[in-house]
């Protein structure tokens, strides 16, 4: 349940992708008998949010079947191979608009937990005029990129994206953006070695 004291927070949970490397709808993937789709889903209705937009793209009818008995909204963006900007734009314009944050994350970060989320929440939370963007280790580099959260000011920009890129143009064009190291943003799903590396590791005794 969402605190009234603190401030308002909506998510866009991105599940439009066609998979096209990795031969399979990466949304229907199961951890733990659980498909993607709902498993992230739930991750993020676990936080205090004050909503959940699902966009639904290769594979609709499926990906919703999943998810059909969360308290998700779902939006279908026909134009899902045009590119992320797109499916960003379709599910920002269906939030409420009295949030002070909005935070985008995609479906097929397996490895992202709940306590990889609330790190990012809690420093958003500290100055909500921020960008609070996940960062890992990538070679001697730092790479950077979904979960991210995007203050109220900057949602305006997002409901206008029709890129290949996302978000990454309004993240590069905004001064103040914190980052924080959650080095398992950097594992997602999209290769046949990436399905390899997901069922190995769910395979690990606990």
């Amino acid at each position: 349940m969402k605190n009234p004291e603190q401030p308002k927070l909506a998510a866009v949970l991105l599940a439009a992708g066609g998979s096209s490397r990795l031969g399979q709808s990466k949304q229907l993937v199961e951890v733990d008998g659980v498909s993607l789709a709902r498993r992230t889903a739930e991750l993020l209705l676990g936080l205090e949010i004050v909503s959940l937009t699902v966009v639904t793209g290769c594979c609709s009818d499926e990906v919703l079947c999943e998810i059909e008995s969360l308290a998700v909204d779902a939006v279908v963006n026909s134009g899902w191979r045009k590119g992320l900007g797109g499916s960003i734009a379709h599910g920002v314009r269906g939030i409420p608009g009295e949030v002070d944050g909005l935070m985008l994350m995609l479906c097929d970060q397996w490895r992202v937990d709940r306590t990889d989320l609330m790190r990012l929440v809690h420093l958003w939370q500290q100055d909500v005029s921020q960008v609070c963007v996940s960062s890992w280790r990538s070679g001697n580099a730092l790479a950077s990129g979904p979960p991210v959260i995007f203050p109220r000011h900057l949602i305006p920009k997002l409901k206008g994206l029709k890129n290949k890129d996302g978000a990454k143009p309004v993240i590069e064009n905004y001064s103040r953006v914190k980052r924080v190291e959650i080095e398992n943003a950097a594992f997602d799903l999209d290769t046949p070695e990436d399905l390899e590396a997901l069922i190995s590791r769910s395979a690990q005794p606990r």
